[in-house]
């Protein structure tokens, strides 16, 4: 690595990671006071308070916050850069901006890398403690393995699929239980409807079942069935987890699971393929603020700051306003997901194309 990659890396990553805390600490004050009330009125903890914001930093950095702190990590080193005619002398060595850029498009990728793993396997998992933290612990709601659940649908194991009308997880029974069994192909095998279903030494025996196997002449009925299901009445109460709780890849099994059951998945595959699109808004970000802080000198850089803060909000809007379209299916999936990408990559390189080499 050249001395000026070092360089210009340096003082990039020194910008991104204090404005990283300086938004994350702007954005935990601001949330505090709006909620204060809340807390006050729940009489909670400053502990728990403490607490519900650690768990909460993953999922602020990963999806809000931290394209806003690489675009002021570009405006510190390429506008200071520009600002110290440090540019004018790497052009005059030879070395035009391109070539400058080259090393914050290397971390980009990596960032847009590290937030996607971030997002797929330390938010889930703090999400869901940060979610019942605020269920039991502010909201004062009990435990939601402890409440009785309907219309429940839950991925299980042995690539089994569940639909759950009424379940009383502290008696263990169950009314109007739907099971599908499905093979590695995802072709329908097997289906019970279970009028009933109880919960006793560690076993579901199931009632009034009507079995079908696919194949013809397959139907039957059962008066009573002991099944190895594993799940368990809490298994079963909890239901799916929420969407924040569960990573890519977990997601991508529920919504194909869904599609198996013949749900309508519509807006849960635009969040999934969102959820790979929008990490690289890091990338996107740094190539449109780089060309933008390399001519700080001559707008200013309040000026190239706030159109490029301005720019960076369109884009959240544009990718929102996509996502909307996507839900009520006016756009693909896929297309709802990568639509501002493409845009914003567009316009980012034409504004690369005309800023001076």
């Amino acid at each position: 690595m050249k001395i000026i990659d070092k360089y210009v890396l340096r003082e990039f990553i020194i910008g991104f990671l204090w404005s990283l805390i300086a938004i994350v600490s702007i954005y935990i004050i601001v949330d505090v006071f709006e909620h204060i009330s809340t807390f006050v009125d729940k009489r909670v903890s400053i502990l728990v308070i403490i607490q519900y914001y650690i768990y909460e930093i993953p999922w602020i950095i990963g999806t809000l916050i931290c394209p806003i702190a690489c675009l002021l990590g570009c405006f510190i080193s390429i506008g200071n850069l520009s600002r110290h005619f440090e540019l004018v002398a790497t052009k005059s060595a030879g070395i035009s901006l391109y070539r400058v850029l080259l090393p914050l498009l290397c971390f980009g990728f990596i960032l847009s890398g590290v937030i996607f793993g971030v997002n797929e396997i330390i938010s889930p998992k703090v999400n869901e403690k940060r979610l019942n933290l605020k269920r039991e612990k502010i909201d004062k709601r009990p435990k939601i393995t402890e409440s009785i659940s309907k219309n429940v649908y839950y991925s299980g194991e042995g690539n089994r699929f569940y639909h759950i009308g009424f379940i009383n997880p502290n008696t263990g029974v169950i009314k109007e239980f739907t099971i599908y069994e499905f093979l590695q192909d995802y072709a329908l095998k097997k289906k019970f409807v279970v009028n009933r279903a109880v919960w006793k030494d560690n076993q579901w025996l199931l009632f009034n079942v009507k079995k079908w196997t696919f194949k013809p002449d397959s139907y039957k009925v059962i008066d009573s069935l002991i099944t190895n299901l594993k799940e368990t009445p809490l298994d079963f109460a909890k239901g799916i987890k929420s969407d924040l709780s569960m990573g890519f890849w977990e997601f991508k099994t529920y919504v194909k699971k869904l599609q198996r059951s013949g749900e309508d998945v519509t807006d849960k595959l635009v969040d999934l393929y969102s959820r790979i699109s929008f990490p690289f808004m890091n990338l996107i970000i740094i190539l449109l603020g780089v060309p933008l802080a390399a001519k700080v000198r001559s707008i200013g850089f309040i000026m190239g700051f706030a159109i490029a803060l301005f720019a960076s909000f369109v884009y959240w809007g544009l990718m929102q306003l996509a996502k909307g379209f996507g839900h009520a299916g006016t756009l693909p999936p896929l297309g709802a997901s990568v639509l501002p990408n493409i845009l914003f990559i567009i316009a980012a390189l034409i504004l690369l194309w005309k800023v001076r080499k």
